[in-house]
């Protein structure tokens, strides 16, 4: 008995403790009919709801900073969550943008390479096709050269050949200016022979009539 019971006037009856009907999860009206069954009437039970409103009120107020610790705990951690999401974030489009990067610089490599080898090809593509063209044309060069040399040659064959011809026409001018010569001197004797020979045949035939 407890020491509020003690001083309790003598006829009164006690307030019945019904937490353990609470503990044992009955309901206010399982605890009345039992209350009741017990014979007990209707203000001490009554009173005792009213104690255990009480008590729960009490054991509420009692665990409310309790209770308390672990919510400001979620609250704690879910602002801590909600700070470090950006955080995350930023982080994660950090690296995002740096694979990003790396993926970009990659493909720009790979594209300079393949133009780099195309504009190889096509560099040494020109670079044959410039040789080849230097090559015809000192091919040409050299048989221009060739036929230069022809050209002067027959020129000078031409020239000598005209000179040997001028020669011999000079030489033939003058032969037949000394033959003209001859002739000249020739003549007149001739003609004289042929008189003096017609002056003889003459007279030849005067002295002998018979002839």
């Amino acid at each position: 008995m407890s020491l509020l019971d003690a001083f309790k006037k003598k006829g009164e009856t006690a307030v019945p403790d019904i937490s353990g009907m609470v503990s044992a999860g009955m309901s206010d009206q399982d605890i009345i009919d039992s209350l009741k069954q017990q014979g007990y009437d209707n203000s001490v039970i009554r009173q005792a709801l009213m104690a255990k409103g009480t008590q729960q009120q009490q054991a509420q107020q009692t665990q409310t900073p309790q209770v308390m610790q672990p919510i400001q705990q979620v609250q704690q951690q879910s602002i801590d969550q909600t700070v470090q999401q950006p955080v995350k974030q930023d982080q994660s489009k950090a690296a995002m943008s740096e694979e990003s990067l790396d993926t970009i610089q990659a493909i720009l490599e790979q594209i300079i390479e393949e133009k780099w080898k195309a504009s190889s090809s096509e560099v040494e593509f020109l670079k044959n096709s410039v040789k080849k063209v230097d090559d015809f044309s000192h091919s040409i060069s050299e048989q221009l050269d060739k036929l230069s040399q022809r050209v002067d040659t027959i020129q000078n064959m031409m020239i000598g050949k005209t000179e040997e011809y001028n020669k011999a026409l000079m030489d033939v001018n003058v032969e037949l200016e000394a033959f003209n010569k001859v002739i000249d001197k020739l003549v007149p004797a001739m003609s004289d022979s042929i008189k003096e020979l017609r002056d003889l045949i003459s007279n030849f035939k005067s002295q002998n009539p018979s002839a």
